[in-house]
């Protein structure tokens, strides 16, 4: 064996455990950023499904609970607070924050979909709440409906 290639081979392996060590450490950079994503995500989950603060305005507008949604409708309509129209734009509010982090591109189309589909659709199935969303100055929402294709484009 050539003893002057030993710098060389040296070298090499240095190279080497270099470029491996930089690579585990991605590794494990994207490991964490995804475990700190997926906390995220369920947090969102949670404050949404498992609190209370939207329990009530959920369940007018899946159930069509009555009087309380005509109560919500005329409240909506008249721009009156009532403690349901409070919690309803609060409820939307939480879809307009939604909206504003698929802008900002800080969540997916397939994530909000996988979590808050049937909720979304909920929305755009209740006339009263799309006919309110831009002049009560819910402004992204309403974008955020077109592309994620629950509402048509238009």
């Amino acid at each position: 064996m050539d003893l002057t290639l030993l710098p060389d081979i040296g070298r090499a392996v240095a190279v080497a455990a270099a470029l491996l060590g930089a690579w585990l450490a991605y590794l494990t950079y994207r490991r964490s950023v995804e475990t700190r994503r997926a906390e995220w995500l369920s947090s969102l989950h949670a404050q949404f499904f498992e609190s209370e603060r939207y329990k009530n305005v959920r369940r007018v507008l899946d159930y069509k609970e009555q009087p309380t949604l005509v109560e919500l409708m005329n409240a909506v309509y008249t721009e009156s607070h009532t403690p349901m129209a409070d919690e309803f734009y609060r409820y939307l509010n939480f879809f307009e924050l939604l909206a504003s982090l698929r802008e900002l591109r800080q969540i997916s189309k397939k994530e909000i979909l996988k979590l808050f589909e049937y909720d979304l659709r909920m929305i755009t199935k209740h006339e009263f709440i799309m006919k309110c969303l831009k002049p009560q100055g819910f402004e992204r929402l309403p974008v955020l409906l077109r592309k994620i294709g629950l509402v048509p484009r238009g």
